[in-house]
Formats: C-alpha cells, sequence, structure tokens
C-alpha cells in the first residue's frame, strides 16, 4: 500500500465499499490528466520508464536528462566561458524566464564622454535591492544595486554595479545559485537562512561579499549615503589602440552612512520606503544628489596573479588602493526625478555588455558571461524591442541604424524599406576603428578546468581577513558578529552552522568564535571543536579536485599580443 498513488487508493477505497462508481470514474480521469510527461510518453511509446525523476536521484541533470558535469565550473578557454557550454547556457536562460515578471582621461580612452574636462553626460540611475523584491520595505538587508546608464554620443554606455566592490561568486554557472540561496523558500515561501548559509559554507570565495552582506553594508543609510562600485575589471583603450584595465568607484559626495540592524528594522516598520522617499523628496526640493567618480588604474603587465598575489580578474577580489591609487574623473549628479514608475524605472534595461568604443572587456569570466544573459533577460521581461522604450533610447547617440529588424512591439518606420540585410550593395557603414582589442589569454584548451587563483587555497580567505582585522573598527567587528548570529540561529541544520562557521574560521578564529557565542543555546547543538576540525580543508568546500587548477599557467591573464594582429 505504502506504493499505491494516492488516487489508485481512493479507487481501491471506493470499489471495497461498492461504491458509486462515477466517482472512481472522475478520479481515474483526473490522475491521466495529471501524469507527467515521462509517465506520457512511456505508456505511449510502450516502453517502461526509466530510472528516478526526483531529487534523491542518483546525479543531477540538465533539462534532457544528461549528467550534470560540475556545479562551480563553467567549461571555457583561457577561462573565459564559451558557447558551447549547453549546461551554462540552459541554467541562465530558465533562471531568466523562471519567475513572474515585476579628471582628463583623454589619454587613457578614447570614449567620447571622457574626451575632456566639462563634457557633460546626461544619465540614468536605477538604485534597487537585489534578491528580496520591490514591495519588500527597502531598509532589509540586502546587496543594493547602481545602474547607471549614459546617454553618450556613440550610444548607451552601462555600468551595473554594486554597494558591494565584490561578489558572491566569479564563476559563472554560480549566478542563478547565488540568487536562488538569498531567495524565498519555494515551498513555503519564508526567507531561507538555511539556503543562504549552506551556499557560503561551500563557496569559500563568497565570503568577502558575505562578510560585507552581514556588516552595516547590508542597511544602508537610503540611496544617498551608499557609495557604488562596477565591481568587475574593464578595459579603457585610446586613440591608438593601448589599454589599461580600470576599476570603477563612485564615492558619496554626502558620505557613507549605514543603520544597525535594529534601526533598520524599526525604519523598515515605520517608513517601508525611507530609501526611496529620501531620495526622491530631496532631488524634488531642488538638492543635487552627487558622487564622485573614480578609478583605479592598472598596466596590462601588471595584470597577472602570479606577480600581484591576488586575481585582478576574479570579481570577489579588491584591487589593494595603496598599491593601485584612485584617480578622480568625474561627477556623477542627479537632479531630476524619472517621470512614471513603470516607464522609466521598472521598464530600464541595463547590460554590462552596452560598452561604446574606448570601453572594452576584460578576461572576468563573469562578466564576460553577464555581457550576454542580462539582455537575454531583459529580451523576455520586455521584448527584443526595449530600445524603443524611452529610457532605453540611444537618443544622444551620433548616428543611429540598427541592423535588427521586426519583432513585437516594434512601432517605428522599421528600416522603411532599407535592405535588411549585409552586406548589400546599397549601404556600406562599418566602423572597424570600433573593433574591440586584441588581447592573450593563458592557453588554447577548451575545457572545466578552473583557472580562478585562489582556487582551493587559504589565500581565498586573504582580502576577507583584511577587511575583518584591520578596516574594520571594534564597533564594526561587534555588529558583524551580531548580525550574522541573529540570522544564523534561524538555520535548523547543524552541519550548514559548522560548514559556514569553518569558513569564517579561516578568516579569523576570533570571527567564528564571537558568532558561536552569540547563538542561543538551544539553535548551538555542537561543540566549538567541531568548527575547527571541520576548517581544516573548508578551502576545498564545493570544489571538485578533477577541476581545480594544478599549474600556474592555468590562470585568468589579458595580455598584449606581441604584433599586430588586425591588417593595417
Amino acid at each position: 500500500m505504502d506504493n499505491v498513488h494516492p488516487l489508485q487508493a481512493i479507487q481501491q477505497t471506493i470499489g471495497a465499499v461498492g461504491g458509486d462508481p462515477r466517482p472512481m470514474q472522475r478520479a481515474t480521469l483526473f490522475q491521466s490528466a495529471n501524469e507527467g510527461p515521462a509517465a506520457i510518453i512511456s505508456k505511449v511509446s510502450g516502453v517502461q520508464q526509466g530510472g528516478i525523476r526526483e531529487d534523491n536521484g542518483p546525479y543531477f541533470t540538465n533539462n534532457e536528462g544528461i549528467p550534470f558535469p560540475d556545479p562551480a565550473h563553467s567549461k571555457t578557454i583561457g577561462g573565459i566561458p564559451v558557447a558551447s557550454d549547453t549546461f551554462l547556457f540552459q541554467k541562465q536562460q530558465h533562471f531568466n524566464r523562471s519567475k513572474n515578471l515585476e579628471t582628463n582621461v583623454s589619454d587613457l580612452t578614447k570614449a567620447n564622454f571622457l574626451s575632456g574636462k566639462g563634457v557633460k553626460t546626461p544619465v540614468f540611475v536605477r538604485f534597487s535591492t537585489v534578491t528580496v523584491g520591490r514591495e519588500f520595505p527597502d531598509l532589509a538587508r540586502n546587496p543594493r544595486g547602481m545602474a547607471i546608464k549614459f546617454y553618450t554620443g556613440e550610444g548607451n554606455y552601462d555600468i551595473v554595479g554594486l554597494n558591494f566592490p565584490v561578489f558572491f561568486c566569479r564563476d559563472p554557472i554560480q549566478g542563478p545559485d547565488v540568487i536562488r540561496s538569498q531567495s524565498r523558500n519555494p515551498k513555503n515561501f519564508l526567507l531561507d537562512y538555511n539556503s543562504l548559509f549552506d551556499l557560503l559554507a561551500l563557496t569559500p570565495e563568497a565570503n568577502h561579499a558575505g562578510m560585507m552582506f552581514f556588516s552595516d553594508h547590508g542597511t544602508p543609510n537610503g540611496w544617498r549615503h551608499n557609495h557604488g562600485y562596477g565591481c568587475h575589471t574593464f578595459k579603457w583603450v585610446n586613440k591608438e589602440g593601448k589599454f589599461v584595465y580600470i576599476k570603477y568607484h563612485f564615492l558619496a559626495k554626502h558620505g557613507q552612512k549605514q543603520f544597525t540592524q535594529e534601526e533598520a528594522t524599526r525604519l523598515c516598520g515605520e517608513d517601508p520606503d525611507y530609501s526611496k522617499r529620501e531620495l526622491w523628496e530631496g532631488i524634488e526640493n531642488g538638492e543635487e544628489i552627487e558622487w564622485t567618480a573614480h578609478v583605479q588604474i592598472m598596466q596590462p603587465h601588471e595584470a597577472d596573479a602570479n606577480l600581484l598575489g591576488f586575481d585582478p580578474f576574479d570579481v570577489t577580489k579588491v584591487w589593494p588602493r595603496a598599491q593601485f591609487p584612485m584617480h578622480e574623473f568625474g561627477k556623477l549628479v542627479l537632479n531630476k526625478n524619472p517621470e512614471n514608475f513603470h516607464r522609466d524605472v521598472e521598464q530600464a534595461a541595463f547590460s554590462p555588455g552596452s560598452m561604446v568604443p574606448g570601453i572594452e572587456d576584460s578576461p572576468d569570466p563573469l562578466l564576460q558571461f553577464r555581457m550576454f544573459f542580462y539582455r537575454d533577460a531583459q529580451y523576455h521581461r520586455i521584448g527584443v524591442n526595449l530600445h524603443q522604450v524611452p529610457v532605453n533610447c540611444p537618443f544622444m547617440a551620433g548616428s543611429y541604424a540598427s541592423l535588427n529588424f521586426d519583432g513585437t512591439q516594434r512601432n517605428d518606420a522599421n528600416h522603411a524599406g532599407n535592405p535588411q540585410y549585409v552586406p548589400n550593395s546599397f549601404k556600406n557603414k562599418f566602423r572597424p576603428d570600433t573593433a574591440e582589442t586584441p588581447y592573450v589569454v593563458s592557453d588554447n584548451i577548451v575545457s572545466r578546468k578552473s583557472h580562478y587563483h585562489h582556487e582551493g587555497k587559504l589565500s581565498d580567505y586573504d582580502q576577507a581577513r583584511e577587511l575583518y582585522k584591520r578596516v574594520m573598527t571594534d564597533t564594526q567587528r561587534h555588529n558583524l558578529h551580531k548580525n550574522t548570529a541573529n540570522m544564523l540561529k534561524f538555520v535548523d541544520t547543524a552541519v550548514i552552522q559548522v560548514g559556514y562557521l569553518a569558513q569564517l574560521w579561516n578568516i579569523d578564529p576570533d570571527y567564528a568564535r564571537a558568532i558561536y557565542d552569540l547563538l542561543p543555546e538551544d539553535r548551538r547543538k555542537f561543540e566549538f571543536v567541531e568548527v575547527q576540525n571541520k576548517a581544516k580543508g573548508a578551502e576545498l568546500a564545493g570544489k571538485e579536485a578533477k577541476f581545480r587548477p594544478s599549474m600556474a599557467s592555468e590562470r585568468l591573464v589579458g595580455l598584449v599580443p606581441e604584433g599586430a594582429i588586425y591588417n593595417v
């Protein structure tokens, strides 16, 4: 009886008591109408269904039932994700569709909006929380998005950043998992602390951003007191074709301020729209909300993890400011509010792949894939003609003659009878001078072998340790401990708590011990010695030995080629 389907049990019960056969017939019809696809095709083909179609199956697969090779490593060449990684693309594209919709630097870059002092460029900036949703109080603990659209003379340029300088993962195949781990439980729709801490316990590199998340940086005092960071490494290319690597920093002129957990919790109840209201009313009252724009600059020959001791293309790491100082290059000023929330804010679409001439990508693998999947998600959310929504329109571009045609919601002239193919005999208006600058990657092998310098090494914790021990004050550390323990107490599985604290032990034993001591006794069903023991080898958590880097050459690099690549 244990293996009987509930509807079959109903049928058997009805039959046993000699009842009306019609309910049984309806039950049979209902069961047939709700068969899963595997049961249906098995019945149609006359072949018995094979395998286990549940979470306790022997291994994970993709949607086609093909075994999934690894959860932490994309298929790359020289560390750059490749389009032939069907597991990566399917995972991201499925995630994109899984929810219901809601100073003069002209010598360094030829980007025309950075061509000299005094140049003013219209911008649109969207602030957001990342995972809790727009209806949630905007002071809740969460990363904050800060996306900037520059309407330049050579097209729209987007910087899609955060209020943290680092992110929780470096391989794009883990991107959907990071977001899901911070989202509500799909079964009961409660905040899921088990998933949040489990991912941090099994992803050593995530705990740099994790420390910022649990610190008071996770509850900033509104939008105007937030610094913004581009997070990724980019290239600036000058008119001679020479490039440097850069990182963006937008520092709040009004100063960086945070709320404590207690203050944020109180304001979440008293004014759930605090951040939005404070920014909106300030601008409506004539204030100019301002950030100073800075870059750190690194020469290509310097960008080698074996020389630096840290990976400059790893988005879970920062560039030390003492080694790579900040250079101011402009100001970001907000002086006008949107006119309509749906039209101007909800439908705004930003993509890291929207780069104007003079600004290019780096070997950062997460950046490489974000350049694809942000726009892919927006095509699902808004449609392929999203550029016809006013806020996304490149209205300052000196030329606009797109090679993309038709599609839903097309409402302009749709190229008015011009040829819809290239090359053609009538128009040839291309700009070879805007082709991307070549760079050399570390190898020419396509595989899932890791190119992450810190993977499986204790050095993955170095920068988090620096943040904890040197940068944070005693008060900031105290709040970090308190905030973390206040959330870790909701985890109901000791193995997750132990695994997470083991990661913190490898950052600093005092960090782990302080949080352990703050846990209520009824939520601390393990001894601290278990944390110490688990910390041995915790740097290898979630990393399959087969894919870990084994040679110094397996690293992310973007070097200047020897000799010309393009024909002159």
